[in-house]
């Protein structure tokens, strides 16, 4: 899924609203997780965000790498640290994903955002590493999971072509600079855009065995939105197609792990969810109705279904819906994930996972 972060008025804002967090407990990994990064220039809606997804009853939120931004060259890390500060203040659990940085990024001209900037050459790649130890050195006691990278199977977020072996080689680095850094941090591979089975074993493939992870991870959004239970063509890493279920589309990830060498790790979704608008909108998105009895379905299966136990934490896309018109490269499809209206209006799916979290 495309992440759009907020415009310059919020970073301009948050950077001056930094402050030190208050120590408190890095909470245990939870189902109720939430991402929001919400594009909305309303710098108003944008600080509201942290407190609606606490009192939706988060116990996790997500940031991506597109939240670091590059300053002559430098990383600027002023906007992620005012995040990260009203996360921990909330005793909100912290998930990062990391990205791109200024010092490693071999495509010319650079990109403004650093999460598509991926490090390619020798060069490069030993730039990243000093990133990598620098970010998690910075958060270390704050945040202690981080993700390797943002669906580096589409070419949004690596726009040289998505590159089995070239990820692989990053994963690599990550997780010699990350455990340098911090021995109790732990890396989760990056979550593949849907259920790219395909791509993930190539991913392990290159990986060739060796430890270089801790945690597996996925974005198991179906395109188009079907309901949890209802199979859809999937195709296969071996070659060929499957109708799976949701269900079936994460034990099939699951199983490449095992295949691999790498047993059956615990996994974090660190992005999924389905889309809901007040009208239904063919292959696009939902009506809130349905959104809503996704959303309990998929909790459902993630709660109680016993194949699914090595499902550690989920993280549900998005808190609110993006700005209409916005620079949306595509509002019909971007426009609807949020369990809240862009205005903070509660839908269906809000309620239901407020009610799921509080009784977890």
């Amino acid at each position: 899924m495309r992440r759009l972060v907020a415009g310059t008025i919020a970073a301009v804002a948050l950077a001056a609203a930094a402050a030190t967090p208050v120590a408190a407990r890095i909470p245990a990994p939870s189902l109720f997780g939430l991402n929001t990064g919400t594009f909305d220039p309303n710098y108003a809606h944008y600080v509201r965000d942290l407190p609606a997804a606490r009192g939706l009853g988060a116990r996790w939120v997500h940031f991506t790498g597109s939240l670091v931004k590059a300053r002559r060259g430098r990383p600027d890390f002023s906007l992620l640290d005012s995040q990260v500060a009203g996360a921990r203040r909330l005793r909100l659990g912290v998930l990062i994903s990391l990205g791109g940085a200024p010092q490693a990024c071999s495509i010319h001209p650079r990109p403004s955002d650093l999460s598509s900037c991926p490090p390619r050459s020798a060069h490069d790649l030993r730039a990243y590493a000093a990133y990598v130890r620098t970010i998690v050195r910075r958060y270390r006691g704050r945040v202690r999971y981080y993700e390797s990278w943002v669906e580096p199977n589409h070419r949004s977020f690596w726009p040289t072509g998505p590159n089995a072996a070239e990820y692989a080689a990053v994963v690599r680095v990550q997780y010699r600079a990350l455990h340098a850094a911090d021995p109790a941090a732990r890396l989760i591979l990056g979550g593949m855009g849907g259920s790219d089975l395909p791509f993930l074993d190539a991913v392990l493939r290159a990986l060739g065995g060796r430890r270089t992870f801790d945690l597996a991870g996925a974005h198991p959004y179906r395109f188009p939105p079907v309901a949890p239970d209802v199979p859809k063509g999937t195709n296969l890493a071996g070659g060929g197609s499957a109708q799976l279920d949701w269900k079936g589309e994460l034990t099939a990830a699951e199983d490449r792990f095992a295949a691999r060498g790498y047993g059956r790790p615990r996994m974090w979704l660190t992005e999924f969810g389905w889309p809901g608008s007040r009208r239904a909108s063919g292959a696009y998105h939902l009506d809130y109705a349905q959104q809503a009895a996704d959303l309990r379905a998929a909790y459902k299966l993630l709660r109680s279904d016993p194949a699914l136990r090595f499902v550690q934490a989920a993280f549900w896309f998005n808190l609110r819906d993006y700005a209409p018109g916005y620079q949306n490269p595509d509002p019909e499809f971007f426009g609807h994930y949020g369990l809240l209206e862009n205005g903070f209006a509660r839908k269906p799916a809000a309620t239901a996972f407020r009610q799921l979290a509080r009784g977890a």
